[in-house]
């Protein structure tokens, strides 16, 4: 063949490459850009606000038959509260007899305002327990930014008045130190003073937030990229996933490398070390969560402690991610930190632990997570996931009553409503 015709020929493949190169990298753009503008609402805006209110006990409660939508990035979810302040179907407060009732404590991944309401755990653990063949009702007490301080008191509050025969008291790792605060970003909230291993409820009421300190505003949406929208796309989910490729092509000037941040003390609960301000707080939790196991047996229940892993103790890539962010060494942070303090208090209280990370980290894939990739939350996948290991623990453990196939007695007292102003409320000795 003549040169010249070779020539050609390379030119006429080198054209065909570029022109295939543009026309694939056009259709990441626009799809890209049309992933981006299904994208409502802010990552963390405050649509919470909307349905909450001021209570002198807790902080703040979920307004009785509120409600808002959730427009996120990953997911857009309307959360709807019944007639007595519980994201829950309508329940009576007294039982239907033959029920076996359990009550789920908790903050937002309880709440569970990620995903629909027949996803949440609370849904899927009712429907498994209901598939036996019993009459089960799993009551979901959960309240976003609520602390363990505030689920004990909602307890008292509330939740002993539905006479459960189980209650869950589900952990998160951040519940350890805002126990030990009197405001959540600027919201008052309950505060417990120790003394001589005795607790005390130190304010009460808790003061109410002033109307011109409102909640931040909602977040509009994000807005549209002024470079290359799928180029946006793979620096965030390199950053969350794959933090060394991230800052590889940083290098070539894509986009800024990983930023060094400080970690939050609520965060340093992981830090290898045994650090003064979250060993203080470890101890109150300790004592709360004694007084909440004394209250639940004097009402005929049972207690047991659900632990909640964070993201980063489910994946590799999300650890990874954090070490860069906050250019940890390696073995600063012991993962299994949260889950043992929990297994220590469980042996030393006599209180059932419910650890979640087996049965996550045996259900994550890189293609099917059982978290949201930005939020941090379950996705509908990690409810089904945990509520299966719950339900798991309540079978092998006979936690549920011989209609269920299980061995735990029928719960016949009567559960007495706390007024935070009486004497023998928690404020008082123990």
């Amino acid at each position: 063949m003549p040169k010249a015709s070779r020539s050609r020929e390379w030119m006429f493949r080198l054209i065909l490459m570029a022109i295939s190169l543009l026309v694939v990298m056009s259709t990441l753009e626009i799809a890209a850009r049309f992933l981006r503008s299904r994208q409502q609402g802010g990552k963390e805006g405050r649509e919470d606000s909307l349905y909450k209110e001021y209570d002198p006990a807790l902080g703040w409660r979920k307004k009785k038959n509120g409600g808002a939508t959730y427009k996120r990035r990953e997911y857009t979810v309307d959360v709807r509260i019944n007639s007595q302040g519980l994201r829950d179907p309508e329940r009576s407060v007294e039982p239907r007899p033959g029920t076996f009732r359990v009550l789920a404590l908790g903050d937002s991944f309880m709440e569970g305002y990620t995903v629909d309401l027949g996803e949440t755990l609370t849904q899927k653990l009712e429907g498994r327990l209901n598939a036996t063949g019993c009459r089960a009702e799993v009551i979901n007490g959960g309240t976003s930014a609520y602390s363990t301080d505030q689920e004990y008191l909602f307890y008292r509050t509330d939740g002993a008045r539905y006479r459960p025969a189980l209650v869950l008291l589900f952990f998160f790792w951040n519940d350890v130190i805002y126990t030990d605060r009197q405001d959540y970003f600027g919201t008052p909230k309950p505060a417990f003073e120790m003394g001589g291993g005795k607790l005390r409820l130190h304010r009460y009421p808790v003061k109410e937030k002033p109307k011109d300190a409102g909640p931040a505003a909602i977040e509009e949406a994000d807005e549209a990229p002024k470079g290359s929208a799928f180029l946006e796309l793979l620096r965030e989910r390199l950053w969350v996933g794959a933090p060394d490729a991230h800052d590889a092509l940083a290098r070539l000037g894509l986009w800024n490398p990983i930023p060094k941040a400080t970690p939050r003390l609520e965060m340093l609960v992981y830090d290898r070390r045994d650090l003064a301000p979250v060993e203080d707080a470890w101890e109150k939790v300790g004592v709360i969560v004694k007084a909440l196991k004394e209250d639940v047996e004097a009402h005929g229940s049972r207690l047991a402690i659900v632990h909640v892993p964070g993201r980063m103790e489910i994946q590799d890539s999300s650890f990874e991610a954090t070490k860069k962010l906050y250019r940890l060494e390696d073995g600063a942070w012991d993962l299994n930190k949260v889950r043992d303090k929990l297994k220590t208090f469980g042996a030393a209280l006599d209180i059932p632990i419910i650890d979640l990370v087996p049965a996550l980290r045996a259900a994550e894939s890189t293609f099917r997570s059982t978290y949201f990739t930005f939020d941090g939350h379950w996705n509908a996948r990690g409810h089904d996931v945990a509520s299966e290991a719950v339900f798991e623990w309540m079978k092998d453990t006979r936690s549920l009553p011989a209609t269920c196939g299980g061995g735990l007695s029928e719960v016949a007292s009567s559960a007495s409503v706390w007024n935070p102003a009486d004497e023998t409320g928690p404020h008082s000795n123990r």
